[in-house]
């Protein structure tokens, strides 16, 4: 009966997220599109900022606020007076293009052609961050690039291990219960992200705060998906034994993974379902932390 009314105060604030977020485009001038390309033609003149989420932009007329796209891209043809943000998504300034502000690609990075006018600074994650390099889920591509991808998670999936093997350990039991509520937790904890975070950044915590909060999720992430990796591979492997086992059964779960996704089609689901479990398993043990319940006395 509790979790019951838990997911209905969810859906319900998920519900004002989505109305809030659609509201921007009628109240305040701004042009939202979610799930969707946005597409500000050279005619047009958008008063507020624009706003993609899931979703790529476009930007040939002029935007008199911001510009921010969220798991999409940024293509600037015009001017965007304010400053323009991609998030898991690169930003590309046209020759002709115009930025008055400042321009922040995170984890896609950005291009700028030569004559294209930026009036404040470039921060580009791209090469500095060590995520960029780091597939948290094996590529389903067989070439040389996919093996050292699958390397390095793996090397960063030791690593988790190796600090919080506690944390890990727990979670790798919670995968052996109910998949079907972590994947219900992780789609909404999602759809909250997706709603939430551009409004946060623009409106409330601004740009560097979102970042450092997109690492920590990134880090919650790599935690709950090592943790999967381990529980996959100790059902395969529950034989192998001895000090070292987990780290066999680590690689074992994440050849397996990246095998499943080769399949087509069904790989992209597969994806997408591991990723919607981790996030939830991640939330729901607080990535990791048992939850003591106090018993009444």
């Amino acid at each position: 009966m509790r979790t019951k009314k838990v997911i209905s105060i969810a859906l319900v604030f998920v519900a004002l997220l989505m109305i809030s977020a659609f509201s921007l485009d009628i109240k305040s001038g701004d042009s939202v599109a979610i799930f969707n390309n946005l597409t500000i033609p050279g005619d047009t003149t958008v008063t507020g900022d624009a706003i993609a989420v899931f979703g790529s932009m476009d930007i040939k007329g002029t935007v008199r606020g911001d510009a921010v796209a969220v798991f999409g891209s940024v293509d600037i043809y015009g001017e965007v007076e304010g400053d323009v943000v991609a998030v898991f998504g690169s930003v590309d300034i046209k020759s002709r293009a115009s930025v008055g502000g400042d321009i922040v690609g995170v984890f896609g990075g950005v291009d700028r052609e030569n004559g294209a006018v930026i009036k404040g600074e470039i921060v580009d994650t791209k090469g500095s961050s060590f995520f960029t390099n780091i597939n948290l889920l094996p590529d389903s591509k067989t070439d040389a690039g996919s093996i050292v991808g699958m390397l390095i998670t793996y090397a960063f999936a030791c690593l988790a291990l190796v600090l919080v093997p506690d944390r890990i350990a727990f979670m790798a039991e919670r995968y052996k219960f109910n998949l079907g509520r972590s994947l219900g937790i992780g789609a909404l904890v999602l759809l909250v992200l997706v709603l939430l975070l551009p409004v946060l950044v623009i409106t409330i915590i601004g740009i560097l705060p979102a970042f450092f909060l997109v690492i920590l999720l990134m880090v919650a992430m790599l935690a709950s998906l090592t943790a999967l990796y381990i529980a996959l591979g100790r059902k395969v492997a529950a034989a192998v034994e001895g000090k070292n086992a987990v780290y066999i059964q680590l690689l074992i779960g994440l050849v397996i993974v990246g095998s499943l996704q080769m399949i087509p089609i069904a790989g992209f689901i597969i994806r997408l379902a591991v990723y919607l479990v981790a996030l939830g398993v991640a939330f729901d043990t607080r990535v990791g932390k048992p939850f003591v319940r106090r018993t009444q006395e």
